[in-house]
């Protein structure tokens, strides 16, 4: 569940909800949430983990669509790392880059959790995809997952479920976390949640007038929790 702001974490959490993702979503697809809110969100994510000790909360955070260079990119997810952050997201424009290849590596030799976010409007075919997760595993990722750059078409009218299917199936028997996301709507919980990812992530499909960068609506959120309680 992508949040941006400390209302909506909470608001996240009396759902519980179990990833709770730091995303600036008023422009880009994955843009860095500003650092101080981000620690502001991650102190109320502990209060809550303090008072339900069980509830294995995971925060993710993006660092950006796009980075201009590597020194930077090290800022961005150090900064992160040193105020709590479980996991960091990289989209496939920085992953994927050899420029950012050494900085990345240092982070993976130090255990740092990594998501490799791959291109929706972008996704290969079975071979290309089975070697990209391949490679990620061998580098040591935490998990990879597919999101979309434009929020106005949903995952599943850019790729078949058949090779999300393939895709969901080949990262987890390489031991990668795996994810769905990108204009998920309610309508899409049950088919993409029989292919078994880790976790289908949601934001725009749960705001008002569908857009992600409005307000989450309380109702469509717990409605989709509903949906999780049942599957589980």
């Amino acid at each position: 569940m992508s949040v941006s702001s400390v209302a909506e974490a909470q608001m996240a959490l009396s759902a519980d909800v179990r990833l709770i993702d730091l995303k600036e979503t008023s422009h880009g697809a994955l843009a860095a949430l500003d650092l101080a809110l981000s620690e502001s969100i991650i102190k109320e994510v502990n209060l809550y983990r303090q008072q339900h000790p069980q509830a294995g909360i995971i925060v993710s955070a993006t660092i950006g669509d796009d980075c201009p260079s590597a020194e930077v990119l090290a800022g961005l997810i150090q900064s992160r790392i040193e105020i709590g952050v479980d996991v960091i997201k990289l989209p496939q424009t920085i992953w994927a880059d050899a420029a950012y290849a050494s900085v990345i590596q240092e982070f993976l030799i130090r255990q740092i959790k990594l998501i490799a976010v791959l291109s929706a409007d972008h996704f290969s075919g079975k071979e290309t995809l089975g070697k990209h997760l391949q490679a990620l595993a061998s580098a040591a990722y935490w998990g990879v997952m597919v999101d979309t750059i434009q929020k106005s078409r949903p995952l599943t009218a850019l790729i078949s479920l058949t090779l999300l299917d393939f895709f969901v199936s080949s990262a987890k028997s390489l031991g990668l976390y795996v994810g769905l996301a990108g204009g998920l709507k309610l309508e899409h919980f049950d088919s993409l949640a029989d292919l078994s990812p880790d976790y289908l992530g949601f934001r725009s499909g749960l705001c008002l007038n569908q857009r992600r960068e409005q307000p989450l609506i309380k109702e469509k959120l717990h409605l989709v929790m509903a949906k999780v309680s049942e599957f589980c």
